[in-house]
């Protein structure tokens, strides 16, 4: 069952996160301009204040194509 007052708190935690970070929503933007197609590569990279850093990516598959469809509804 959806949790319409959870969807509500999200959709104001997420306009204070946007309003917070700028260059998000233009990132974003520039994503969903384009579909996602296999051979593409996504990298992510988290960085800590003590300087730890882990990194990853992976090159999209076929396999892939319908998890990212749904991911892109959900977050769009």
């Amino acid at each position: 069952m959806l949790n319409f007052q959870a969807l509500m708190n999200f959709n104001q935690t997420k306009k204070r996160f946007m309003d917070n970070h700028p260059s998000v929503q233009p990132f974003l933007d520039d994503i969903n301009s384009r579909d996602p197609e296999p051979g593409q590569e996504v990298a992510i990279a988290v960085r800590y204040p003590d300087g730890t850093e882990y990194k990853t990516g992976i090159r999209i598959t076929e396999d892939d194509m319908q998890m990212l469809s749904m991911l892109r509804e959900l977050i769009g």
